[in-house]
């Protein structure tokens, strides 16, 4: 299993995934082994002050191809462009409130 979490300080949850800095990937094996790495977000942020005013589209495809292989992501907040287009590759998203990566990772059950 592959879970990407959005992070700005690679300790806690960014408030929002497609504007983190970098995804935590961590993978669990089906020993429950898990390792970590980081994928730096290189999303182009700058013109989503036009798009989420309903002014003008947006995607997150580049999102989309650095995250290829994720079985899930965890996050504090979605937003409807980002939910839509890992929805279409089927990839799953949850919602959580815990701030702390290692409290996520450590509550993960295989």
């Amino acid at each position: 299993m592959r879970i990407a979490i959005p992070t700005n300080d690679r300790k806690t949850v960014a408030e929002r995934s497609g504007r983190s800095s970098e995804f935590a990937v961590i993978e669990i094996n089906s020993q429950g082994s898990r390792t970590i790495e980081y994928l730096e977000n290189t999303h182009e942020h700058t013109h989503h002050g036009e798009g989420h005013n309903g002014n003008e589209e947006h995607g997150h495809g580049d999102l989309v191809e650095l995250l290829v292989g994720i079985d899930i992501i965890i996050g504090k907040k979605f937003g409807p462009h980002f939910s839509r287009d890992f929805y279409k590759v089927g990839i799953k998203m949850k919602l959580t409130k815990l701030t702390d990566i290692n409290d996520i990772v450590n509550s993960i059950e295989i």
